[in-house]
């Protein structure tokens, strides 16, 4: 006996679907869709060959299943009943057996009932949205069909299969096949019916089975435009087509979540055309010419709504399909993308589908917020990595205004990480990419077996999204190499659809696609690429665009005005798409490392427990797992400003950067004088200077603008102020001073001041200032060197600080002298010291001098850089000070409110600000955070209402106030010990955060190089 333990069509890639109906234009009517999502019946079984024949299972049979929610991932529900997900980023969890699955292979069997009253009187279809990973189809235990493509939508015809009354429906779900060699996508591995799932109605009469509209242009000047109309109908009982074409309506006006979930494109303007045409006439192309429309764009997202109608013997309609449509005519000319003969900028990000509950299986409600989200952080444009999206989705990007990058379902990474293991390759760029090409295109990208479902994935792309005026360009998929598939794909969407450019990342020298593509190039790599692809005169064949730069993983990104500079500098670059939009972990409760109890926690890769896991690179997002804005986001909003203000002493000057708009829908407020700029109207790329006296200018929306509400702010600029010096000057004049010493301490008393010094371990015991508490936070040495890593810093730089024992640094004392003052000072203690890590040469020989005034305290440091076999950048370098039990909170005066980095500060305005009315962001990975730069001085407010000034003398400094410890060994947030007292951090420089979890290391001009350093702080009265 012969058992066949891996179904044939499971591992024949060769075979992708089986009466699976043509793909067409999508089109949501709710008078067309009946839902059938919410509870079915399930069961899930260890394999295939396990699992039920569903032609034998009547309804009674799945009375003692239980239930489950559907749409869903079956992972994510009943407490891990049904297994956990998987995440893995560039490695597949099993096995590599090109085409095999593993025989283990999770199988969920899906039922439900519905009811139809005449099954005769319409056409019915079954339709799924999106099933992981691959399917058949059962309708009162007779086979429909089967599917493969996880991320793509799938027709059934089920008209012969109902009968009147109750009808069963079956869904057996293979969480494995061969096409789970395509979608390896930097997500979690997530199984089950977890799109939606619609019964469709049809008339049987006739009914348009699918259209295209196709807005061209006639000349340059891209005035008056014709629609190209290409049908399918289905049926011949209708007398006429009736072409309806609505007024536009305001992009600008006031639109929130429920609007967007209810327009399902009703007319509710005038008609301004309307045309028929006879039967005959849709063998053809229809053309119907329109005069002057309005341009979409992302910026003025202007729709027209159209009623293509099958009309009936009565004069009454057989069949209507109500859509949009926005004029716009994407180009490659002049080398640039252009979108009505304009140039585009894109401002964009990668964007997932994920829920910190559902997974993928995303509310609508859930992705409006994401998008109202973006258009409120200065975004433009969006790349569907790695996979379509909900298709009514696109209604969204369509009516919010986006650029987007459309991928199909298709990413074969882990192919090539055996490869990548066994030759030691760390980091993967387009470099390596070329190098290895074989390796990565032979397995599946360019095996002939592949073929049909390469192409599959292609049609289904453009087929089902061919209608929407956001999608401007197709991409062929993701980290795939550069295979013969591709360049099949490539041929086919162009064959389909001639008006739009294709973009594929993996076609390195762009041999076929329509632009250059590079993932987190170096800004000098970017450099050489530009000159290399340049002639003499400047021009260029195709642009270049970054389809991810910039990772913005936990504390993050650094440096990204150096790219926005760029891309403005040079018309060879035309923007880029930020990875990612947001952090994907899955909340769940952990046991706390720091009080053993269970806590909401957000899980990354081995939260599960699985063998194989990438960790915590899921967490790389500029939001956090509940889509709440990081710091990132807040930093990239500034970057992104399509209108750049520059404030100086007596001068204001305003550059428009949008692509097309006017600055006609802004105010320009001078916030310091309150009251608005009389600013002239300004075309793209123009800029006026104007003589006007003010610190503080805020660019404002001057009426509704779809999401955003008039008053928004867009953009803001403002002059950086003059350091402001403290008044150090004694409050009185005294000459008294006690000096205590013995072997071990010195005490130092006057009237104001009392300091108690450890000479033997070098640190401040205890400093009194008036009733002002201080005391050395010692953990080896008083000076400190160490931050808890961020994700950036543990790609390379952390390793290398380790490495070199920076975490160990430690302070031995060879000399303390004790100075009675002379003049305006009482006292000074000269601390002389080695201070370095053990095992190594390098160190610092350091001089502190410890200088008591009678209202105040100054620290000067002197750190001198000796030694063999040093590091070349340190963490940060400066003190840790308790801040006592009557700590209260604190004010400062520098960046804020939020955190800054010196690459990640230009989102942080200069003021001042009180810590009682900001908190420090917490990120879903515990690593360093909280830290201001550029401040001026730092005030700790005690409960007694005293105050403690803090500043650096002639310079501005870094701090932080925390009660956290732990924060390297922690986990999630949880994890992370508190003491029972603040401290205070702080900082004379600190280390850059960049993006060099998945990109270039930190900027030379933002590392904090190991050298000679010689700093003062001051500590005295308010």
């Amino acid at each position: 006996m012969t058992t066949e333990l891996i179904p044939h069509f499971l591992e024949d890639p060769t075979f992708v679907f089986e009466n699976r109906l043509p793909t067409r234009a999508y089109t949501y009517d709710p008078e067309i869709f009946q839902s059938l999502n919410g509870e079915w019946s399930f069961k899930l079984f260890e394999s295939p060959v396990l699992s039920p024949n569903l032609r034998t299972l009547r309804p009674s049979d799945f009375d003692a299943w239980s239930s489950i929610k559907v749409p869903s991932h079956w992972q994510l529900q009943n407490n891990g009943k049904y297994g956990y997900p998987y995440y893995t980023n560039v490695q597949f969890p099993f096995q590599i057996d090109i085409p095999n699955p593993p025989t283990l292979n999770p199988t969920g069997v899906y039922s439900r009932q519905f009811y139809i009253s005449n099954p005769k009187e319409s056409n019915y279809r079954i339709r799924f949205e999106g099933v992981d990973n691959s399917y058949e189809v059962y309708m009162n235990q007779k086979y429909v069909g089967f599917n493969k493509g996880s991320r793509n939508g799938a027709e059934f015809d089920v008209q012969r299969f109902l009968v009147q009354g109750q009808n069963l429906i079956s869904v057996k779900v293979f969480q494995w096949s061969d096409s789970s060699y395509m979608e390896d996508q930097d997500q979690w591995w997530l199984s089950g019916i977890f799109r939606d799932v619609s019964l469709l109605t049809l008339p049987r009469a006739a009914h348009i089975e699918n259209y295209k509209v196709d807005p061209r242009f006639f000349d340059s000047n891209y005035k008056d435009a014709r629609l190209l109309l290409d049908l399918n109908i289905v049926g011949t009982d209708y007398e006429f087509i009736k072409f309806t074409l609505f007024d536009f309506e305001d992009p600008h006006k006031s639109i929130d979540t429920e609007a967007l979930l209810n327009d399902f494109d009703k007319p509710t303007t005038p008609a301004i055309k309307s045309v028929e045409f006879g039967k005959e006439d849709a063998q053809s192309t229809l053309k119907i010419p329109i005069g002057s429309p309005k341009h979409w764009t992302a910026e003025d997202p202007y729709l027209y709504k159209y009623a293509l109608q099958l009309i009936g013997t009565n004069g009454a309609p057989v069949h209507t399909v109500n859509n949009h449509i926005g004029f716009r005519q994407v180009e490659l000319l002049d080398g640039n993308i252009k979108v009505n003969g304009r140039t585009i900028l894109f401002r964009g990000v990668n964007r997932h589908e994920h829920h910190p509950r559902c997974g993928r299986a995303v509310p609508l409600e859930f992705v409006i917020r994401d998008l109202a989200l973006m258009k409120s952080h200065n975004i433009n444009a969006v790349r569907t990595s790695h996979y379509p999206n909900h298709p009514r989705v696109y209604n969204f990007f369509d009516k919010l205004g986006f650029w987007v990058i459309d991928e199909a379902d298709l990413e074969t990474h882990g192919v090539q990480e055996p490869y990548n293991r066994y030759k030691d390759i760390i980091t993967e760029n387009s470099d390596t990419k070329i190098l290895h090409h074989d390796v990565s295109v032979r397995y599946v990208s360019s095996n002939p077996d592949y073929k049909i479902a390469y192409l599959d994935r292609a049609s289904q792309l453009v087929l089902r999204d061919i209608n929407h005026p956001s999608v401007i360009i197709w991409s062929l998929g993701n980290e795939s190499g550069y295979g013969t598939n591709h360049k099949l794909m490539y041929q086919l969407i162009k064959k389909l659809d001639s008006s739009r450019l294709v973009h594929y990342e993996g076609d390195v020298n762009a041999e076929t696609t329509d632009m250059y593509s590079f993932m987190y190039p170096s800004l000098n790599k970017m450099e050489k690429w530009r000159k290399h692809r340049t002639d003499s005169n400047g021009k260029f064949d195709k642009p270049l665009i970054l389809c991810e730069y910039s990772h913005a993983m936990g504390n993050g990104p650094g440096s990204l005005k150096e790219y926005q500079d760029l891309f403005y500098t040079y018309k060879f670059y035309q923007g880029g798409f930020i990875w990612e939009w947001a952090n994907h972990g899955i909340e769940f409760q952990t046991i706390s490392k720091s009080d053993g109890k269970l806590h909401k926690a957000y899980a990354y890769g081995g939260d599960f427990n699985e063998e194989i896991n990438d960790g915590v690179f899921i967490m790389d997002g500029l939001l956090n797992s509940e889509h709440n804005p990081t710091p990132g986001v807040v930093e990239l909003k500034k970057v992104l400003e399509p209108v750049v203000i520059d404030v100086s002493s007596s001068k204001v000057k305003i550059t428009n950067r949008y692509d097309f708009s006017t600055t006609d829908h802004l105010k320009f407020l001078d916030v310091d004088n309150d009251k608005f700029l009389e600013v002239p109207s300004l075309k793209p790329n123009e800029t006026v200077t104007l003589e006007v006296t003010t610190k503080n200018v805020s660019a404002v929306l001057n009426r509704d603008y779809g999401v955003l509400k008039a008053g928004f702010e867009v953009a803001w600029g403002q002059s950086e102020p003059e350091l402001q010096a403290i008044d150090t000057s004694p409050k009185t004049i005294e000459n008294e001073v006690a000096i205590e010493e013995t072997t071990r301490l010195v005490r130092v008393t006057s009237k104001s001041v009392f300091l108690e010094f450890n000479k033997l371990l070098g640190k401040i015991e205890h400093l009194k200032i008036g009733n002002r508490t201080m005391s050395t936070k010692y953990d080896g040495s008083s000076i400190t060197f160490w931050r808890p890593p961020t994700n950036n810093d543990n790609a390379k730089d952390a390793p290398n600080w380790k490495k070199f024992n920076m975490n160990l640094v430690k302070q031995n004392v060879r000399e303390v002298i004790v100075k009675k003052g002379t003049g305006e000072y009482l006292a000074k203690v000269i601390v002389k010291s080695r201070v370095g890590p053990p095992v190594f040469y390098y160190g610092f020989d350091v001089i502190q001098e410890y200088i008591i005034f009678p209202n105040r305290l100054t620290l000067h440091t002197t750190l001198k850089l000796t030694g063999d076999y040093q590091p070349k950048d340190i963490p940060r370098i400066g003190y840790e000070f308790w801040l006592g039990d009557n700590y209260d909170s604190y004010e400062w005066s520098g960046r804020g409110p939020g955190e800054s980095y010196p690459d990640k500060k230009l989102s942080q305005r200069f003021g001042t600000f009180n810590s009682n009315e900001v908190e420090d962001f917490v990120y879903d990975y515990p690593q360093e955070n909280g830290n201001h730069t550029d401040t001026h001085y730092l005030k700790i407010k005690y409960k007694n209402a005293d105050k403690l000034v803090i500043s650096e003398k002639n310079k501005t400094f870094n701090f932080k106030v925390s009660d956290e410890y732990g924060v390297d060994e922690a986990d999630h947030p949880c994890d992370v010990k508190h003491y029972d007292q603040y401290y205070v951090r702080l900082d004379h420089a600190i280390h850059g955060v960049g993006s060099e979890a998945c990109g270039p290391p930190v900027l030379d001009k933002y590392r904090l190089n190991i050298q000679n350093f010689d700093f003062t702080f001051d500590f005295g009265f308010d």
